[in-house]
């Protein structure tokens, strides 16, 4: 089966710096295959045999014990990247893809989640919620935006970690390539 494993908080901000061949080379060893990435922020994509929920339980505590820091890993499936990918429902001509995110929770988040970040967004931001996927708006840029720098987990229960159109759109290119 093909995955993605979205690697939360690396080479963000100057920490948790990682080189992306060593992150390719430990995934390898758990028994990743044909093991590719994308950007420094911790995207890969690979084979496995293994099920999903076996290989994440395995692969965070892997993780913390070679690189000696925590990273929460969060993993799809390609049929399940390309359909988050394709739900997105603000993607529109006029607006720039820079600002369009979607965001993949590790598990099942609160269900008044979509609430609680619908009572957080500025003028110009728009959010909506597909099962454990969030989809963003960020009109004015995730830097300025409230919601793009909030501690998920206290607030939806969850872990999200976030990628841009172009960073999904890329990852599935490359799935598709195996």
């Amino acid at each position: 089966m093909i995955f993605i494993a979205l690697f939360r908080g690396l080479n963000v901000g100057g920490s948790h710096k990682i080189k992306m061949a060593d992150l390719v080379a430990f995934l390898n060893r758990q028994g990743g295959e044909k093991t590719k990435h994308y950007i420094q922020s911790g995207n890969l994509v690979f084979h496995s045999d293994e099920q999903v929920h076996d290989l994440a339980q395995r692969l965070e505590p892997a993780f913390e014990k070679e690189f000696g820091f925590s990273s929460q890993i969060i993993l799809r499936t390609l049929p399940e990247l390309e359909a988050a990918h394709a739900a997105y429902p603000f993607d529109r001509k006029d607006r720039e893809q820079k600002f369009m995110m979607t965001g993949f929770a590790r598990q099942n988040p609160n269900a008044d989640a979509l609430a609680v970040l619908e009572g957080l967004l500025a003028d110009g931001e728009l959010v909506a919620q597909s099962g454990n996927e969030f989809f963003f708006y960020y009109g004015n840029g995730s830097a300025r935006s409230k919601v793009a720098n909030l501690n998920f987990e206290k607030k939806i229960g969850t872990a999200l970690t976030v990628r841009n159109r172009r960073t999904i759109s890329k990852l599935i290119e490359m799935a598709a390539d195996f």
